[in-house]
């Protein structure tokens, strides 16, 4: 286990330090610390990017000393970094203007860092999280994931029961998230939690923290980021028109979604290897017999990493409707116009394309589709 900062959230009272951008030498935070293994030589920085903090671009290689001791001074942004170091985990964190962060790295699992209450409420935030996941969703995902494992006929009805119930558990965990969010103010901390945050009830929460963030450290990308998402969380909100999608289906033939809307149309995010779509393919299946002669369609898009993996599952789960993929996981330009970050995801959108539900499951799913179609 990761040795953790105690915090309390008013520790916000303490991140008033002014961000600024700086295009000359002028330090705007500090690095320093050691490493008990004296065998390791150097250490590589790397500063996150994009919407979802899982892009990292390299800026600086440190240099360790003989007794395992590290020092440098950045001008670069405020923003949130990695320590790299070849055989021990990453160490994430979070720097601001006028910070001195010391990483004290005592062990292959174990590190401290000080000097940075942005971090430490990124690391009371991450616990946070991770406790709600292993209490409310993890079981129930492994014993789904077991049971699609044995690839048999006669649990398709469980299976199904437990993907309904993996979708509570974790649409439960993403509301809570939220209240965590709202306790960190307008810090740095605030950006690597986007990749979690969902609009529609919480739009104008997260439209007031843009603007406020926006204006404690204007001028810096982290901001730009944030003012990013918002937007995009803002188009794929009820009522929001989708954006295009074009990509090959299982055939290689280009299909675009527009050119494939119906009077209603679920857009469906799957994978491969996700237990909850999986467990839902068979449900898909049904309100597609049942409603495609009134017009419903369904345009599935795979987040995938492995083709064949894909081309499989489609075939195996009998997903009959048009299915495409870009096979770039999470990191194709179709993921990030619909915030995908977590699967399941689907919206209902009319024949224009605009977006009457999202985020529907089971008899949620079809309750909506029975409504829409008794009134056309």
């Amino acid at each position: 286990m990761f040795s953790k900062i105690s915090i309390l959230f008013p520790v916000l009272s303490a991140l008033l330090f002014i961000s600024c951008t700086t295009g000359s030498n002028e330090t705007v935070f500090s690095l320093e610390g050691n490493i008990a293994d004296n065998s390791v030589e150097n250490a590589l920085l790397y500063q996150a990017k994009g919407l979802n903090a899982n892009e990292f671009d390299n800026v600086d290689t440190l240099t360790i000393e003989a007794d395992g001791r590290f020092s440098e001074s950045y001008s670069l942004e405020p923003h949130f970094y990695q320590l790299r170091i070849f055989g021990y985990p990453d160490v994430s964190f979070v720097a601001d203007s006028g910070q001195q962060i010391t990483i004290q790295i005592t062990s292959e699992e174990d590190f401290e860092i000080s000097g940075s209450p942005d971090t430490e409420l990124f690391e009371e935030y991450e616990a946070f999280r991770m406790k709600i996941l292993e209490e409310s969703v993890y079981l129930i995902r492994t014993d789904l994931e077991d049971l699609l494992d044995e690839n048999n006929p006669e649990n398709a009805e469980r299976i199904e029961r437990l993907g309904d119930r993996v979708l509570q558990a974790e649409a439960a965990y993403r509301d809570t998230l939220r209240s965590a969010v709202e306790k960190m103010g307008t810090s740095i901390a605030i950006y690597p939690t986007m990749v979690r945050w969902d609009g529609d009830k919480d739009m104008e929460f997260y439209e007031n923290l843009s603007a406020e963030f926006s204006e404690r450290h204007s001028g810096l990308k982290v901001a730009e980021l944030v003012s990013e998402k918002v937007r995009i969380l803002e188009q794929v909100s009820i009522g929001g028109e989708v954006a295009e999608i074009v990509a090959p289906d299982t055939s290689g033939v280009e299909q675009s979604l527009y050119n494939n809307l119906g009077t209603y149309t679920l857009i469906d995010f799957f994978g491969s290897w996700c237990g909850p779509c999986r467990s839902e393919s068979a449900h898909l299946g049904r309100m597609y017999e049942r409603f495609s002669d009134e017009g419903f369609e369904i345009f599935g898009f795979g987040i995938e990493f492995e083709e064949n993996r894909w081309k499989d599952a489609v075939r195996n789960d009998n997903r009959t409707w048009t299915n495409v993929s870009t096979v770039d996981g999470y990191e194709s330009d179709t993921a990030r116009e619909y915030s995908v970050t977590a699967l399941p995801k689907n919206f209902l959108v009319d024949e224009k394309g605009t977006i009457v539900a999202k985020d529907l499951h089971g008899r949620e799913l079809e309750e909506k589709l029975e409504e829409l179609f008794s009134e056309e």
